[in-house]
């Protein structure tokens, strides 16, 4: 039988958990193609994360951080574009690996 300690080691799977490390290392699936048919971002939750998946324009999907980094603005209203999603707070765009690809008036 199983110590508290090892359970709690072998099926917590949040972030920073050994399990979870593990577990992120592998695809999940999410969501069905057809829940995104008439909507362009969606809540989900894997692994103790709440997430966000979106499609751009293009018909990539993504999956990133439910907050901007810049400002934490929701990214549920995030608006969809040819090749990410762009917060609708200060215009920030994120790619389909939740990086900032561009901020807008931030010199380079």
């Amino acid at each position: 039988m199983l110590t508290q300690e090892a359970n709690d080691r072998y099926t917590r799977v949040g972030p920073g958990t050994p399990t979870g490390e593990l577990m992120r290392r592998y695809w999940h699936p999410v969501a069905a193609v057809s829940q995104m048919n008439d909507k362009w971002t969606m809540k989900v939750r894997l692994l103790g994360e709440d997430l966000i998946l979106y499609k751009d324009r293009s018909g990539t999907f993504g999956l990133m951080e439910p907050h901007c980094a810049h400002r934490r603005m929701n990214m549920i209203y995030g608006i969809p574009e040819e090749h990410g999603l762009r917060c609708p707070y200060h215009g920030w765009l994120y790619d389909e690996t939740g990086q900032c690809t561009e901020q807008p008036y931030e010199e380079t």
